[in-house]
């Protein structure tokens, strides 16, 4: 929690809660992009200095690459949680497209934060770009393993690879994410997801 500045010393630093500075800067970079937010504006929404936000997470390419992770683990676990939730596969695969279109298409915000930090001109692009590969590639990895369970136990056919049925839902993650930064409905977007996972989990 922000402490009161009334109560502070001369020259003291500022105490804020990192998380809440976090939470706001995701917020903020997701909804303008890494050039429509200063450091200044994310220090003014958690009521700190900017001096006290550069002592916290470094100048602001490091504020975004943080911030990067902070989304992963905030956003993108939840929606790999609500698959890993679920014992049947297509509850399972029904459950992470909702879990992304909700993710996407929440109150002030649209698409991937994390995509729109891997296309920004951040200082730090490059690594925010590794970091988001590794995520796409682990995620796949993930959805093999669970379709390669599947196809073992007989509930899923051997017509498409594990390693296909992985990848083309981790591409209609993405497609369902950069549809919605275009503004395409919540409606339409749960609609179109539930139509194309029979491809997914073709028999």
């Amino acid at each position: 929690m922000v402490t009161n500045a009334s109560k502070r010393g001369p020259g003291r630093p500022q105490a804020f809660a990192a998380e809440d500075a976090l939470n706001r800067a995701v917020e903020m970079f997701w909804e303008h992009g890494y050039e429509g937010v200063d450091v200044e504006r994310i220090a003014r929404a958690v009521h700190v200095t900017k001096p006290a936000l550069y002592r916290a997470f470094g100048d602001k390419p490091t504020l975004l690459l943080k911030a990067v992770e902070h989304y992963a683990m905030t956003y993108g676990m939840p929606m790999i949680a609500a698959f890993q939730a679920e014992p049947d596969i297509h509850k399972a695969v029904t459950a992470f497209c909702e879990a992304t279109v909700d993710t996407a298409t929440g109150e002030g915000r649209a698409g991937c934060m994390m995509a729109a930090a891997a296309l920004g001109q951040s200082e730090r692009v490059d690594e925010i770009r590794s970091y988001f590969a590794k995520g796409l590639t682990e995620t796949a990895e993930l959805f093999t393993k669970r379709f390669e369970k599947e196809m073992k136990a007989g509930r899923l056919s051997r017509t498409l690879a594990a390693k296909v049925r992985a990848r083309a839902l981790v591409d209609l993650m993405q497609g369902l994410l950069l549809r919605a930064k275009a503004g395409v409905s919540r409606d339409e977007l749960l609609k179109d997801a539930r139509s194309y996972m029979h491809l997914v989990l073709a028999k």
